[in-house]
Order: structure tokens, then C-alpha cells, then sequence
């Protein structure tokens, strides 16, 4: 048996329910593991609209917090940068704005909020194109109107533009939008997706996970990790400098997310099969063992009756007679007690 899965890897077709073995696991199977509803034009839409709702929240909360930490009097010179109170006050704004848009919204749409995310979730089956089209409008409609409401609030102009901060360059802000996204993604699918002990969670885990992406990346370009959210506050504001870096850094990094998350997928499967492999190896040598011992002890039962063995034949003879002496003796004895008189 273990000939045959040298080669072969043993896997669980989620689809029937049963193992299967193939010569490498299928990427349509993982696909399967985490399979999303099909395609309904009145489930999706209610969720898309359960989105809108979410993203406008987040956008015009998050955006809120951005301008309110930005118009405080810091006393430096503005292509300074931003200080350290301001890089924390932005990093909570969103992270606060985003746990609570997916406690609105995530009971009806699931809570994606983000393009990227969106993108690595079809990718990966957990979502159908039509559900995912239906998110992506109302994402960006959602973000739209969010910013618009942050822009009519404000008594100054919108500040949570992203822009590329003064001393960094075009590869450095790309760079960093794909390794920032990257994590988040992969966040959403190893904890989320995967439904680990965390998933009951989600809003804090996704809400930690943005605050640490805006420490890092606030201080580069604002931090982006979500073309919606970019993409609102730029049309917004009317500022389009290296608006392309936040579309194509984000998407990308989403593509990354998915192909690391299906090459564990693989190994992990892989990892299993040997397992699997381990076990019926186990249970073929301890199979093997109970058939030889009794193989073994029929055939020398069969030896000791065909061909004689004295000690055997000895030994029932001995029982034998022991047997006929006592039922003599029985037999005597009953008829002493029967006749009692008799000579």
C-alpha cells in the first residue's frame, strides 16, 4: 500500500465528502473547501446593498477622524510630515471606523469593504462574480457618498487624500500598498475565511490588522490598502498625483494573498495525505501480524493432525483414558448406591 501512495496524494474531495487520490491536489477542490452561495440577484443585492451601507459609514467615519487629526496645530512646518500623534490618531480612526462598519453591515453582506479583499475572495471561490460585481458597485458608491459627507462636515479642505510624502519615491509607495495589502488579505482568508478560533472576532482582528497597516504606511503615502477608499477621496478632493500606485499596489497585492494562500492550502493537504499514508501503514502491519499468528497456528494444528505428533497424540490419549477411568468409577459407584445389599 504504501507503494501506491509514494506517488499519489491522498485528499478529501469536498465536493463528494470522500478521499481521493491524485497525483497532486486539485485547485478546483480547494476551491471547493471554500465554496460561496451561487449566483441570486435578490440575496446578492440585498447583501451589495448591506455593503453600501457599510462602506459609507466606514469612509465617512474614518475620513472624519483623518481631517480632525490632521487640521490639529502642530507647530511644524507642513512638509514635515506627519508627527507620531498624528500617524497613531489616523491608524485608530480607521481601525475604529472599520470594526464598527463590520458589526453594521456584517450580518448582512459578510462585511468585505475593501476591493482587494473583495478580488482574493472571488478568487478563491468564497464569493460568486455576480456577488462580486454587485460589491464592487456599491463599494465604490458607498465610498463616494462617505467622503462627500466627510467633505460637507468639514470646514477646510478634505485631507485624506493619499499621496506619496515628501523624501519617498514611486517604488517605495507601490511597494509598500501590495506588502500592506498582502497581509490584510491574507489575514481576512487564514483567519476569516478558514473560520480559526479567532473568526468569532473578525471585526477587532480585521480593525487590528488595518491600525498596523496605517502605522506603517501612514508616514509613506497615507496608506491606501483599499482602492475605494482612495479613489473617493481623490475625486472628492480633485487630487489625482500617483493615483495609480493605489489601484495597481492593492489589486496586486491581493493576487499575491491568494497565491500564498493556496500554495499552504497545498502543502497542508500534502502534509495530511502523510498522515493518512502513516496510519494505513500502521494498520496494514498490524493487520499483517495478527493474519500470520493465526495462519501460523492453524498450520501447526493441522501438522500435529496429519502427520502424527506423538506428544500431541499422547496428550489426548492421556486425556482420553482419564476420561473413561472417571466415567467407570462413576458408573460403579452408582450402582453401589443403587443395589446396596449386592455381593
Amino acid at each position: 500500500m504504501s507503494q501506491v501512495f509514494d506517488t499519489k496524494l491522498l485528499y478529501e474531495d469536498y465536493n463528494t465528502g470522500q478521499l481521493a487520490l491524485s497525483y497532486y491536489r486539485p485547485v478546483a477542490d480547494i476551491f471547493g473547501a471554500n465554496k460561496g452561495s451561487p449566483p441570486n440577484l435578490v440575496a446578492d443585492s440585498m447583501a451589495a446593498l448591506g455593503e453600501f451601507v457599510g462602506m459609507a459609514v466606514f469612509i465617512f467615519l474614518a475620513l472624519s477622524g483623518v481631517q480632525a487629526a490632521l487640521e490639529a496645530q502642530t507647530g511644524l512646518p507642513s512638509d514635515r510630515g506627519f508627527t507620531p500623534d498624528q500617524i497613531q490618531s489616523i491608524a485608530f480612526s480607521f481601525g475604529a471606523s472599520v470594526t464598527v462598519a463590520l458589526f453594521i453591515c456584517g450580518p448582512i453582506s459578510g462585511g468585505v469593504l475593501n476591493p482587494a479583499i473583495l478580488l482574493s475572495l472571488v478568487l478563491t471561490g468564497n464569493i460568486n462574480w455576480l456577488r462580486g460585481i454587485l460589491f464592487f458597485v456599491a463599494e465604490m458608491v458607498g465610498a463616494i457618498l462617505g467622503a462627500y459627507f466627510c467633505n460637507f462636515v468639514t470646514a477646510h479642505e478634505l485631507q485624506g487624500v493619499n499621496l506619496l510624502s515628501p523624501g519617498f519615491n514611486y517604488a517605495q509607495g507601490f511597494f509598500a500598498e501590495v506588502l500592506l495589502t498582502c497581509t490584510l488579505c491574507l489575514t481576512v482568508l487564514f483567519v476569516i475565511v478558514d473560520k480559526s478560533s479567532l473568526s468569532d472576532f473578525a471585526p477587532f482582528v480585521v480593525g487590528t490588522s488595518i491600525f498596523i497597516c496605517h502605522l506603517i504606511g501612514a508616514p509613506i503615502d497615507g496608506t491606501s490598502v483599499n482602492p475605494a477608499r482612495s479613489f473617493a477621496a481623490s475625486l472628492v478632493a480633485g487630487k489625482w498625483a500617483n493615483h495609480w500606485i493605489f489601484w495597481f499596489g492593492p489589486l496586486i497585492g491581493s493576487v499575491f494573498a491568494v497565491m500564498i494562500y493556496l500554495t499552504c492550502k497545498i502543502l497542508e493537504a500534502q502534509s495530511r495525505s502523510q498522515i493518512l499514508v502513516q496510519q494505513a501503514d500502521q494498520m496494514d502491519v498490524l493487520d499483517d501480524k495478527e493474519a500470520n499468528k493465526k495462519s501460523g497456528e492453524a498450520f501447526n494444528r493441522n501438522l500435529r493432525n496429519e502427520y502424527g505428533d506423538q506428544t500431541y497424540r499422547n496428550e489426548d490419549n492421556t486425556q482420553n483414558d482419564t476420561n473413561y477411568n472417571s466415567r467407570d468409577t462413576d458408573m460403579y459407584h452408582s450402582n453401589s448406591n443403587t443395589n446396596p445389599t449386592s455381593t
